[in-house]
């Protein structure tokens, strides 16, 4: 019991002043963050830390590592030697608790309760849940998870675990267009619907919350204060009412200044209550350009514009991005998308690396792509194949002048290769420069009508070295399916 007294103590132990430090030299978010941290004693020279959950071991760990380790040094001195962190939703359920974790999971379990009460004295009267209009298709399970989207997939389904709680609110989604942003805040609606039906969930686009708040001061210009009541009534009871906010592409209110200032201050007040926000814009908040009380932003301006009231609560959010699909990415998007386009089964497998090969911005891009392929079939009964589907996507637009050189070639086998193009043209013979140099000549003498003695020309190579290097990589090629992949790759993307 001494033990538990001393782990409570929040004014004498080590713990405690170790987190007044971190506070210090955190954001109003990291404050946040850790409150969401405990702690499990100090066994053997380690912190023994507990998380809810796997993202944020892996937040804890990325972002504030080093300043954990750091501080603990200083409260704990020579004794430290480095911290673990426990994930508490994936303990067994049969392990038996000791008594200190009893004893202090109860009083933990008060406090919360305690918490709770006050809260829920504060709340005002439920209204009716209002109607989404999600899109079907817009759900996790349909959610193709990559590099390029982990971390955000991660945190909005950690909002569905967990929604309200102070480490994750407010969560901002940025990302350009067609990345994904309405994809993940529709799903944290519709997996919030099934697992939490007793919340209000509401979803909107920014232009609505716009035109809500906005109808409010056109009737006030009128002086239809009948009206005026009637909307700030019905604003009132759709969005300050709700459990969880997801307010999508809000780089929309740029010209609603009003809007914003109401906005940030339903943020600042459902945050309050324990109530979840999350919203969406199509870059980080540090591209955004602050305005300050009584600037307006620039007309027929492209630039990023928000208010500093809006802007100041976005700067300190968990704030999680998307990124252009990367090529695994792209290549299970294909894959997924063409499931009901009829492709020549043997060729299936192929097309969609073929397809995936070339960069795509976004997810609409490959969208478009297997809608546009989809409709050739139909209206032109085209058979899939592979070289079908080469031809159709290859054919150069009307009064484009593409021609292949073997700079183009030396420079993607570069790439693959990851080295400088120069290297494939200099003296160097170890492995690094010769394959990719054999491979360069290879494709330059298969996709070019460059002679020989030019191909030579440009790798500072004599014909008969050109020759030779050609028989090299045929005969590899037979032998090093690895290898032969890469080559197929780099020819894809070439072709295409």
């Amino acid at each position: 019991m001494d033990n538990i007294a001393y782990l409570l103590d929040e004014n004498s132990s080590p713990w405690a002043r170790a987190m007044a430090l971190v506070r210090e030299e955190c954001s109003e978010f990291g404050a946040a963050f850790f409150d969401a941290v405990g702690f499990d004693g100090f066994c053997e020279g380690y912190v023994c830390l507990t998380v809810p959950d796997s993202f944020r071991e892996t937040w804890l760990n990325s972002h504030y590592g080093a300043l954990l380790r750091k501080t603990f040094a200083s409260v704990y001195g020579s004794d430290f030697v480095d911290y673990k962190v426990r994930v508490l939703n994936e303990a067994t359920a049969d392990a038996a608790p000791s008594a200190t974790a009893v004893q202090i999971s109860k009083e933990v379990e008060r406090r919360i309760l305690a918490s709770k009460a006050r809260a829920s004295a504060q709340q005002p009267a439920k209204k009716p849940k209002e109607n989404l209009n999600l899109y079907e298709k817009y759900t996790f399970d349909n959610f193709v998870e990559g590099e390029c989207n982990f971390t955000a997939l991660k945190a909005c389904q950690t909002i569905v675990e967990h929604p309200g709680d102070a480490a994750m609110n407010l969560l901002l989604v940025y990302g350009a267009p067609g990345l994904g942003k309405t994809h993940l805040l529709q799903s944290i609606a519709a997996s919030l619907q099934k697992t939490r039906p007793e919340l209000r969930i509401l979803y909107r686009q920014a232009y609505d919350f716009l035109r809500d708040y906005s109808a409010i001061g056109d009737a006030a210009k009128i002086k239809d204060w009948g009206k005026v009541n009637e909307l700030k009534q019905k604003f009132s009871d759709i969005y300050e009412h709700c459990d969880v906010l997801l307010l999508d592409d809000i780089q929309l209110l740029k010209n609603g200044l009003k809007s914003q200032e109401r906005l940030s201050m339903l943020i600042k007040y459902m945050s309050r209550m324990g109530r979840q926000v999350v919203l969406s814009c199509d870059c980080h908040p540090s591209k955004f350009k602050k305005l300050s009380a009584g600037e307006k932003p620039e007309k027929n301006s492209l630039s990023h514009e928000l208010t500093a009231d809006l802007l100041n609560p976005l700067e300190n959010c968990v704030g999680v991005g998307l990124a252009e699909p990367d090529f695994n990415t792209r290549m299970a998007l294909i894959r997924k998308m063409s499931e009901g386009i009829p492709f020549v089964e043997s060729d299936r497998e192929e097309i969609c690396r073929y397809l995936a090969i070339q960069p795509r911005a976004n997810v609409r891009i490959i969208e478009g792509l297997m809608n546009w392929l989809r409709a050739m079939h139909v209206l032109n009964n085209v058979e899939l194949n592979l070289a079908n589907v080469k031809r159709m996507h290859s054919t150069p637009k009307p009064g484009a002048n593409i021609v292949l050189t073997v700079d183009n070639i030396l420079e993607s086998v570069a790439a693959e290769f990851s080295v400088e193009p120069r290297v494939l043209c200099s003296k160097r013979q170890d492995a690094g420069a010769s394959i990719p140099r054999k491979v360069a000549m290879y494709l330059c003498r298969e996709l070019t009508t460059e002679s020989l003695k030019n191909i030579g020309e440009a790798f500072h190579r004599d014909y008969s070295t050109v020759i030779s290097s050609i028989n090299s990589v045929v005969e590899q090629l037979s032998k090093d399916a690895g290898l032969k992949r890469r080559v197929e790759d780099i020819r894809y993307l070439l072709e295409s």
